[in-house]
C-alpha cells in the first residue's frame, strides 16, 4: 500500500533568507531548525506543508488560512460569479476584505491580498531553502529527484502569484540575500511565465512518472502544470502534448460524483495532484482543510440533527450558478439563456443536470447520506442577504471515519483539496482543441466528461430513496456539425458546470478577455436580488488582478511598484 504525504504542521522555521534583516517577508520564525540538525527528506516535506498555507510562526492568520485559503474561495469564487461571500452578512468579514473582493472594490491595504502574498512567499521561501541546503549536501541519495520536486512546487506558487497578481518579485535558490530588497516586480509577462516553464522543464526529465509516497510530485504532475501555464498563454499545440502524456497516466475519473466530493480517498484516481490533509496525527485537531473552514452549513443553536453543527456559510453558491444547472428537453444546458430566470430553490420540477445537487445544498434535498434530515432553510446564516444555497461540494462524509470531529472544526477530516483534477486536464485538451478549430475532439471529450455524470448515481429522495430528488437530465451534444462558436460556448460552460467553486471560473474569464463585460453583466443582473451588488463594477485594467499589498510597497523603499488603476 502506498503511504501518504501528509501535508505536516511541522514546527520548522527553515533555514538561510530566515537570518536576514531586511527579509522581504518581515516574518520572525519560530522553533528554526539548523542545516546541522535537520533530516533533508524533512526539509522536502516541510516544503510540501506550505500548499495549504498554515506556518508555525506564532501568528493566528498563518495557522488559520480562511481568509487566504489555497483552494482561492475568496479570490475566484466569489469574484466570479460562481459565488457569494456568504456569513452573516455583508460586514462578516474574515481578514477585512472579503466583501470588497466580492464587489470589486478591493484596496493596496486589503489584509485577504497581503495575506495570500504572504503565504505564496512563504512556500516560495521554504522551498527555495531546500533547494540550497540539498544542493550543497554532500550524502543525499534522493537529492536529484527532491530538488525536481522542489521545482515543480516553486512553479505552483508562482503560478498562483501570476494568476493572483499578474506579476510577482522573482527569487530562487542563487538569490543573493544582500540583492533581495533590490529586486522590483517585474511585470514583463514572458519572463515570470519563461521562470515558471524552465522550473518544469527542468523537472520533467528527473522525475519519476509514478512516487512510492501518495501526494509527492511526479513527471505527470509536471507536464500538467506545464499544459496549464501553456493554456494560460494560449499555446494551445503544447497544451494538447503535455495534457496527453498526463492522459495516458494512471488517472482517471471515478464513477461516483457523491463520492468524489464527499470520501476521502476515492479522489485518488481523478486527482492529478492534491493538498493532503490528514486527522489523528498528533496535532490538535489534525491537519485539515482550515482554508475552507468557513464553509459549511450553519445549525443554529448546535443541532445535533445536523451533520456538520455550526459552520460558518461563507462561499454559497449563486444564484446565476443554479441557473446554469437548467437543462433544455434533450438535457442539453441552455447555454444563452440560462439566467433568463430563476430555479426556485424548492423546484424539483424543471429539468436540471445531476451534478446540482451532488455540489450545491438545497432545502429539502437529500444532504450525502445524512440520515437526520433533508437540507433545511436554517441551514442558512443570512438568508436574506445571500439565499439559500449551500456549499455541499467538497464537505466530507458525516459519517466518514476519517472526519475530524462531530462539532469543531464541522466538516474537516481527511478529505483532499484537488488542485489539478483529471477531468480539469481533459477540459485543457478539449478547450485547445476546439481553439485549434479541431471541434469534433473538443467534443468529444465534453462529452466524456458528461457521460460521468449522466452514469453517476442519482442524488436520492429523502422520503423515498427509490426514486430522484429531482427532475435530472443529462444528455450528450452532438460531436460532427458543430461550428467552433458553438463548441466554445459548451466547453466554457462545461468546465463551469463541473469545476464551479473548486477556484477556478474568475481566472478562466480573465484569460478568456471577458472578465470585465461578464462580471458587469453579472453584476447588474444580480443587483435586483442582492442589493449590496448595486452600483458594483468591474473596471477593466485593474480588476483583472490584485493589487500589490502596499505593506510590501512601504517596506520596498519604492522597489516595488503598484499596478496601474490602485
Amino acid at each position: 500500500m502506498k503511504k501518504n504525504i501528509r501535508i505536516l504542521m511541522m514546527s520548522i522555521a527553515i533555514l538561510s533568507l530566515a537570518s536576514c534583516s531586511e527579509d522581504y517577508l518581515d516574518v520572525s520564525p519560530e522553533n528554526v531548525i539548523s542545516e546541522d540538525n535537520l533530516d533533508l527528506e524533512q526539509l522536502v516535506v516541510s516544503a510540501y506543508s506550505t500548499l495549504d498555507y498554515r506556518y508555525n510562526t506564532g501568528e493566528t492568520r498563518d495557522n488559520w488560512p480562511f481568509d487566504h485559503a489555497p483552494s482561492n474561495w475568496c479570490f475566484s469564487d466569489i469574484r466570479s460569479g460562481d459565488a457569494y461571500k456568504g456569513g452573516g452578512g455583508v460586514g462578516d468579514n474574515p481578514g477585512g476584505g472579503m466583501h470588497a473582493l466580492e464587489i470589486h472594490q478591493v484596496f493596496p491595504s486589503s489584509e485577504n491580498v497581503y495575506n495570500l502574498w504572504r503565504a505564496i512567499y512563504f512556500g516560495i521561501f521554504r522551498i527555495n531553502s531546500a533547494m540550497t541546503t540539498i544542493a550543497n549536501a554532500s550524502d543525499f541519495p534522493n537529492a536529484e529527484v527532491r530538488l525536481a520536486e522542489l521545482r515543480v512546487l516553486r512553479a505552483h506558487f508562482y503560478f498562483e502569484a501570476m494568476k493572483n497578481f499578474g506579476s510577482f518579485v522573482y527569487l530562487d535558490e542563487n538569490t543573493p540575500v544582500e540583492e533581495v530588497p533590490n529586486i522590483e516586480n517585474s511585470f514583463d509577462e514572458d519572463f515570470l511565465w519563461g521562470k515558471i516553464e524552465e522550473d518544469l522543464n527542468a523537472a520533467i526529465p528527473v522525475l519519476p512518472e509514478t512516487q512510492p509516497d501518495l501526494g509527492r510530485v511526479n513527471k505527470l504532475v509536471a507536464h500538467a502544470y506545464l499544459a496549464k501555464a501553456k493554456l494560460f498563454r494560449g499555446q494551445w499545440q503544447q497544451v494538447i502534448t503535455n495534457a496527453n502524456i498526463v492522459l495516458a497516466g494512471p488517472y482517471g475519473l471515478v464513477d461516483d460524483i457523491e463520492k468524489l466530493y464527499s470520501t476521502p480517498g476515492y479522489a485518488n484516481e481523478e486527482n492529478v495532484f492534491a493538498i493532503q490533509y490528514s486527522i489523528n496525527d498528533g496535532s490538535e485537531f489534525g491537519n485539515l482543510d482550515f482554508g475552507n473552514l468557513l464553509n459549511s452549513p450553519d445549525s443554529p443553536a448546535d443541532d445535533t440533527n445536523h451533520p456538520y453543527l455550526n459552520g460558518d456559510d461563507f462561499d454559497k453558491p449563486s444564484q446565476n450558478i443554479v441557473n446554469a444547472f437548467k437543462v433544455d428537453d434533450v438535457g442539453l444546458p441552455l447555454l444563452d439563456t440560462y439566467n433568463n430566470s430563476d430555479l426556485d430553490p424548492r423546484d424539483i420540477t424543471t429539468p436540471v443536470d445531476p451534478r446540482l445537487d451532488h455540489s450545491i445544498g438545497r432545502p429539502g434535498i437529500t444532504w450525502k447520506k445524512w440520515e437526520g434530515m433533508p437540507m433545511q432553510d436554517n441551514w442558512n446564516r443570512d438568508v436574506a442577504t445571500y439565499g439559500y444555497y449551500v456549499r455541499k461540494k467538497n464537505q466530507i462524509d458525516p459519517y466518514s471515519d476519517l472526519r475530524s470531529s462531530g462539532g469543531f472544526p464541522w466538516a474537516k477530516g481527511a478529505l483532499d483539496w484537488p488542485l489539478i483534477k483529471i477531468s480539469d486536464v481533459m477540459l485543457w485538451k478539449a478547450e485547445a482543441a476546439i481553439e485549434l478549430n479541431d471541434v469534433e475532439t473538443g467534443m468529444t471529450i465534453i462529452n466524456q466528461i458528461r457521460t460521468r455524470a449522466k452514469n453517476s448515481p442519482r442524488v436520492y429522495d429523502f422520503n423515498d430513496p427509490s426514486n430522484p430528488a429531482a427532475n435530472y437530465s443529462i444528455e450528450l451534444y452532438p460531436t460532427t456539425g458543430v461550428v467552433q462558436a458553438y463548441a466554445r460556448k459548451a466547453l466554457r460552460m462545461e468546465r463551469r458546470l463541473e469545476l464551479h467553486n473548486e477556484g477556478h471560473h474568475f481566472y478562466d474569464l480573465v484569460r478568456w478577455g471577458i472578465a470585465p463585460s461578464w462580471i458587469n453583466d453579472y453584476m447588474l443582473a444580480e443587483s435586483g436580488k442582492r442589493p449590496y451588488y448595486s452600483g458594483a463594477s468591474f473596471t477593466e485594467g485593474r480588476d483583472e488582478f490584485l493589487p500589490i499589498p502596499q505593506i510590501e510597497i512601504d517596506a520596498s523603499g519604492g522597489v516595488y511598484s503598484q499596478r496601474s488603476g490602485y
